[in-house]
């Protein structure tokens, strides 16, 4: 007795039957009766159908680039190469700016692809590993040579207008502005009402116009510092030396309000100073703000040097309650936090006021510490101040981060109804 046993084809086969790319010699081997039982198949009644539907749709394309051995060659170059391009891409961080920056290449060769290789746009796009709707985006964007970006002003009017960049350049540019953190300038322009735009744009156009960063100092490991609850409250102190041309090094000493930042005090000597030095300086600084008058405590953080003993723990033990005074040293083990506040300042005078420079004598010296003590306190913004001064801050107003909001939204809506107007664009845009 003989068995028949029905063959069981790969679903590949049924497909090429279908779509008529088995020769004939191929179709002779397939019985008749299986034929003719493919040929009964409704395929919009099987499940998945939809989601099989744009495959089928395009199945004409695969089968002709699968039939041409020219066509199927091109089609593998192209995917090989669209691979290893997208693997680049994702393993690079900020890749969506890449392909933004790259994106007049990345469109006309999805142009060139779309014209010559007989293929849709979505496949197109898919190749390079980016959306038809990024793709139509990009292939309208306009070159423009008056925009800083590059980027047409009608098309693009959130941008700042010609004017505002050309404000910001030489604010950046403006030779007393030199050295000057980012922060320091915008909110020093704000108040002045010379630009209407959010922190983070002025960093970026102020970048983009050739914005000097100052070199700053390896980060080390250094103790984390802290914040005072209202002025007065930890008062800050540290010496160090300033050279000068003619006259050698002098040593320069501030206190420092740690809750505005203010500088309440200096001083300054020629020779190593002592702790009669820094006695005498907060001498001055109690009787400048009453401080002896107060009834809350008052704590002053020093380094571990000589100058911070003697003569000025004598006159702390000697001050009567209220207000309790008492002296700590900083990066210790009984107050292990850092004494970073005034460090600061001494950076600041150096690389930021001075930017690298050299007093001529102690006379110019003298004037120079002056003139930065008053820069400082009045002309100097700290970023979680959001555009108020250390001494304002140490007057009782209140940092606001919503002080220039309602200037920042009306400027950007002038900025959207002058960049829609613009007419100096050599572009004809819509």
């Amino acid at each position: 007795m003989k068995y028949h046993y029905q063959n069981r084809y790969h679903p590949m086969i049924i497909l090429m039957y279908f779509s008529k790319m088995l020769s004939p010699e191929q179709i002779k081997c397939i019985p008749r009766t299986t034929r003719n039982n493919w040929n009964k198949f409704s395929h919009e009644n099987y499940y998945g159908y939809e989601m099989a539907k744009d495959y089928i749709e395009d199945f004409d394309y695969m089968k002709v680039v699968l039939t041409n051995k020219h066509l199927k060659r091109g089609v593998k170059f192209m995917c090989a190469m669209s691979y290893g391009y997208r693997d680049i891409i994702q393993k690079i961080e900020g890749n969506r700016k890449l392909l933004r920056e790259h994106s007049d290449s990345i469109t006309s060769s999805i142009r060139r692809l779309v014209d010559y290789g007989q293929i849709k746009t979505t496949d197109a796009c898919k190749l390079f590993g980016v959306s038809k709707d990024w793709f139509y985006r990009h292939r309208e964007k306009k070159i423009c040579s008056k925009s800083i970006l590059s980027k047409c002003f009608r098309q693009y009017p959130n941008q700042l207008t010609f004017k505002e960049v050309s404000m910001i350049e030489s604010i950046v540019k403006d030779q007393y502005n030199v050295g000057k953190t980012k922060t320091t300038l915008y909110y020093q322009s704000m108040r002045e009402g010379l630009i209407a735009c959010a922190l983070s744009t002025f960093f970026k156009y102020a970048d983009l116009v050739g914005y000097q960063k100052r070199k700053k100092k390896p980060k080390g490991d250094n103790p984390k510092g802290f914040r005072a609850t209202h002025p007065f409250e930890w008062l800050h102190v540290d010496v160090t030396h300033i050279h000068t041309q003619k006259d050698g090094i002098q040593y320069v000493a501030f206190v420092k309000d740690n809750f505005s930042k203010a500088l309440l005090g200096y001083k300054s000597v020629s020779k190593r100073p002592d702790s009669g030095f820094i006695r005498e300086l907060f001498g001055e600084t109690f009787d400048k703000y009453s401080l002896l008058k107060r009834s809350q405590p008052i704590n002053i953080l020093s380094d571990g040097g000589s100058e911070n003993k003697g003569s000025l723990l004598e006159w702390i033990n000697q001050i009567k309650a209220p207000p309790v005074v008492r002296k700590l040293t900083a990066r210790t083990e009984d107050f292990p936090q850092s004494n970073s506040m005034a460090e600061s300042t001494h950076s600041i005078y150096k690389s930021e006021f001075l930017r690298g420079k050299h007093s001529m004598d102690n006379e110019q010296h003298l004037i120079h510490i002056e003139e930065f003590f008053r820069y400082y306190n009045h002309s100097r913004f700290p970023s979680d101040f959001y555009g108020l001064t250390p001494m304002e801050v140490l007057n009782g107003e209140k940092p606001d981060k919503t002080k220039f909001t309602e200037r920042i939204k009306q400027g950007q809506k002038e900025r959207v109804e002058e960049n829609r107007a613009y007419n100096e664009c050599p572009l004809i845009c819509v």
